[in-house]
């Protein structure tokens, strides 16, 4: 291994990052088709802007971390598009550097470290230019940092991480088993409750003034989510799709709460049953890992750790009834550091996952929406192949034995 070349590996993955912004996404963008969510950040910002505030006198679908985001953005010198893309290209630095940093934490070789990062800096290339107009690169960074943080053994750091990320999206919540148990493990339950509560306290203080002042809504951003019916990328809608290519089944599609889901009972069944399903898979990854901490050496707890971070991101995904395919970016930096062979698998699959998604958005949306088959089949694949990335970052014996063997080497 070149020690050099290795301690400044970030900085170029950083630069390469860069460079792929600027240049060949760039080049996309000016030729590809934009379904672009900026005008709805742009119009979050108006309303800041004019002394209004979010929950209270106008409707927020998303958390108040996000609002903070937009209301960056608009203050920031410059268009309000182009310095949200710049904002997000700094969001991709971030999570080239602690994806990279977490590779080398964990012993990876210099090979899966630069496989590693270059994966996140050709993300917004392999998925397409969309991540210039969505915010999603930020939560990616976060859960990157937040790794990082646990595999260098700063656990207070990686609760204050889960709290901004859980300002900005509410997913991380489902982080906080794993969370818990691994910091368990480590420390012991005081040191937890400590944590826990630096935490808590993060999200209070932003939360607890909108249950006062606007709890009409804040509730209302949170029903929103519950209320929105099988969005048309997702998993579940995938399996309707199947039925209706073999069988004949027949599917209909409504644009509802900002997107395009599938309408009636059936669609609304299999949402319910997805929703179940996710429940059962993170309290299932986090119980797998709570037996296999019990039963492999300390050395192994980080990788373990990863593993189980990555498989419950894909989880959010797979059994998740919504899946827009900006999603996509917060499973990268778990999934490209799964130790074993296994893991260099799932490196793979990742990729393949972001490519096939580009083969039908967005230029091809809107024939999805139509029902055609072409455009079905590629969604089928590329749910078909978020289920495979599940099954290889699934943590298991062989991760804990191949971050034993990076260990002593």
């Amino acid at each position: 291994m070149n020690p050099r070349l290795e301690k400044w590996l970030p900085l170029w993955l950083s630069v390469f990052a860069v460079l792929v912004w600027i240049g060949p996404l760039q080049w996309m963008a000016a030729y590809a088709s934009q379904i672009s969510d900026v005008p709805v950040y742009q119009a979050v910002y108006d309303h800041m802007s004019a002394g209004e505030m979010p929950y209270r006198d106008f409707p927020l679908e998303y958390p108040p971390g996000a609002a903070v985001l937009f209301w960056i953005t608009g203050v920031l010198p410059g268009a309000f598009g182009f310095t949200f893309a710049t904002l997000m290209l700094f969001a991709l630095i971030a999570t080239v550097i602690a994806v990279t940093l977490t590779a080398k934490a964990l012993g990876m070789s210099l090979g899966r470290q630069m496989a590693a990062g270059a994966v996140v800096a050709l993300s917004p290339l392999l998925l397409g230019n969309l991540l210039t107009t969505r915010f999603d690169l930020l939560l990616a960074a976060l859960i990157a940092w937040m790794m990082w943080a646990v595999v260098t053994d700063r656990m207070t750091m990686a609760w204050v991480i889960l709290a901004v990320a859980i300002l900005v999206k509410l997913v991380p919540l489902a982080f906080i088993p794993v969370l818990l148990i691994v910091h368990w493990r480590r420390h012991g339950w005081p040191s937890v409750a400590r944590a826990v509560g630096w935490c808590a306290a993060i999200v209070a203080v932003v939360v607890v003034p909108l249950i006062i002042t606007a709890p009409h809504g804040l509730w209302g951003s949170i029903s929103y989510h519950l209320d929105r019916p099988l969005q048309l990328e997702s998993t579940g809608a995938a399996y309707l799709m199947s039925l209706r290519t073999l069988a004949g089944v027949p599917l209909a599609v409504e644009s509802s709460f900002g997107s395009q889901g599938l309408a009636g009972d059936g669609p609304q069944f299999v949402a319910l049953i997805s929703t179940v399903v996710l429940v059962v898979l993170v309290a299932t990854i986090a119980y797998t890992l709570w037996r296999l901490l019990l039963t492999s050496p300390a050395m192994a707890d980080s990788s373990l750790f990863v593993a189980a971070i990555a498989t419950t991101c894909i989880a959010l995904l797979v059994a998740g009834k919504v899946l827009s395919p900006q999603f996509l970016v917060w499973i990268i930096p778990g999934a490209v550091l799964v130790a074993g062979r296994m893991g260099r698998w799932a490196v793979g699959i990742s990729v393949a996952a972001l490519l096939v998604t580009q083969a039908y958005f967005p230029d091809d949306y809107w024939q999805l929406v139509a029902l055609q088959t072409p455009q079905m089949g590629i969604l089928i694949l590329r749910d078909g192949l978020l289920i495979v990335l599940m099954a290889l970052c699934w943590p298991r014996r062989a991760v804990a034995t191949a971050a034993e063997k990076l260990s002593s080497a």
